[in-house]
């Protein structure tokens, strides 16, 4: 989720390679343990909606609340992958979204006060600070509460009559706004964090149902500086699977140093500071170079958001890339469907898609060239229809280009905020 007005937050991830699950009827329960690791690193699984470890129901709150499992479930929100965290005291189980592209976490809250979402019922129920015994609200001359209205260009947000500083975080067309509040966070049975600091939103217009969003973004007051100062490494990965029977991690602080491919982590972006970016050079597919205007410069900045699905670049690469994939479709037996706002394709004779035929896509990085397969590049909408996982930025709400979370899926990426690094590691779950 591209945050464009608020305040925001970072969650630091990473992650050990598994193999395949091997689960046969009832899964132990340690299958979806929260584990502190010898070198100091926080271990989270992370599954896809559909894995044989899951209840074939999207997700129920006794499965996972003493967990601190990581789901991808489209039913809550399409293309999102969520955390499943506990607040207050005694806890509340919630889903949020894990987004990289956002610093400021919060939950939604009882009491709404103007507009609030619907929350799914597998997300937990809704807090309710009034019920926790160690909430306390955060005063209007607060260090966080000044550093947060600085950061988003809030000029004063404050109750003055009950001491209470407010927050407000717009992401795009969306937004959420409350109070700002600290309280006991515990993932799993580990209580990580006394003092956590987050939004009770009290008024928002959200798309999804999740309970709210966890930050991942570079500031002070993000999940990740409040996690990574428990770790021994300022470093976060993570994997999100793509095939439901694979099983993915994240884990925040120490992660295994083998990586195949490295390329420089730009921090922040423009007005931008709290994002993470990459240097994209040039893209192909099927090996073929785009054929852009020469004149035109197609090095971008691409800021890694895990919060948003699809890809969104400059609209001369964009133009470029979807001739070149429609070409290569074409070769391949598939006609383009014209009249729609995405890429879209379907097989000449009607026959299911075969996706170990089609073409597969290259993103050049500073010193990394990264293979994506089929699975990366597009989206089936149905056996015999796929669309491509990619956009271009034409939108008007975003200044920036995003590399969303289905290009890097099945992927483990790490950024290392030590190093300075950007890692990729290919099929890792």
């Amino acid at each position: 989720m591209e945050l464009i007005l608020g305040v925001m937050m970072l969650l630091a991830l990473s992650y050990y390679m598994v193999g395949p699950c091997n689960c046969s009827g009832v899964c132990s329960p340690a299958t979806y343990k929260l584990r502190l690791s010898n070198a100091g690193a926080f271990h989270f699984p992370v599954f896809h909606r559909e894995h044989p470890c899951l209840d074939p129901s999207p997700v129920h709150a006794s499965s996972v609340s003493d967990a601190g499992t990581v789901i991808g479930n489209d039913k809550i929100h399409q293309g999102k992958y969520f955390m499943a965290i506990n607040l207050g005291t005694p806890a509340v189980f919630n889903l949020v979204t894990i987004d990289t592209g956002s610093t400021l976490s919060w939950v939604s809250c009882e009491r709404c006060q103007i507009k609030c979402h619907q929350q799914a019922y597998e997300a937990g129920p809704k807090f309710n600070p009034q019920s926790s015994t160690t909430y306390r609200q955060i005063g209007c001359s607060n260090e966080d509460c000044i550093n947060i209205h600085q950061d988003n260009g809030i000029p004063y947000g404050c109750i003055d009559e009950t001491d209470t500083c407010l927050y407000s975080v717009r992401y795009g067309s969306q937004y959420s706004a409350g109070n700002l509040g600290r309280d006991r966070l515990t993932l799993g049975d580990i209580t990580v964090v006394d003092d956590f600091l987050f939004g009770c939103s009290m008024d928002d217009v959200f798309y999804g149902s999740e309970a709210g969003v966890i930050g991942f973004g570079n500031k002070s007051y993000s999940f990740f500086n409040q996690m990574a100062r428990q770790t021994s490494y300022n470093a976060f990965a993570y994997c999100f699977p793509s095939d439901h029977q694979a099983e993915g991690f994240l884990i925040i602080g120490p992660y295994p140093q083998r990586l195949e491919l490295v390329t420089p982590l730009i921090r922040g972006y423009g007005l931008r500071s709290y994002v993470y970016s990459l240097l994209l050079l040039d893209m192909t597919v099927d090996g073929k170079r785009l054929e852009v205007d020469p004149s035109i410069d197609t090095r971008q900045i691409m800021v890694v958001d895990s919060g948003t699905d699809d890809t969104f670049v400059s609209s001369p690469t964009f133009y470029a890339l979807a001739e070149a994939v429609t070409s290569a479709m074409r070769d391949k037996g598939y006609y383009r469907e014209y009249g729609s706002e995405k890429v879209c394709f379907r097989p000449d004779g009607g026959e299911p898609v075969n996706w170990r035929g089609l073409p597969w896509m290259e993103m050049q990085f500073l010193r990394a060239t990264v293979k994506l397969p089929p699975e990366n590049v597009f989206h089936q909408q149905s056996v015999d229809r796929i669309c491509l996982a990619f956009q271009p930025d034409t939108s008007g709400v975003r200044d920036v280009r995003i590399l969303g979370n289905k290009a890097l899926r099945s992927f483990r990426v790490v950024y290392d905020l030590q190093k300075m690094t950007f890692g990729f590691q290919a099929r890792a779950c």
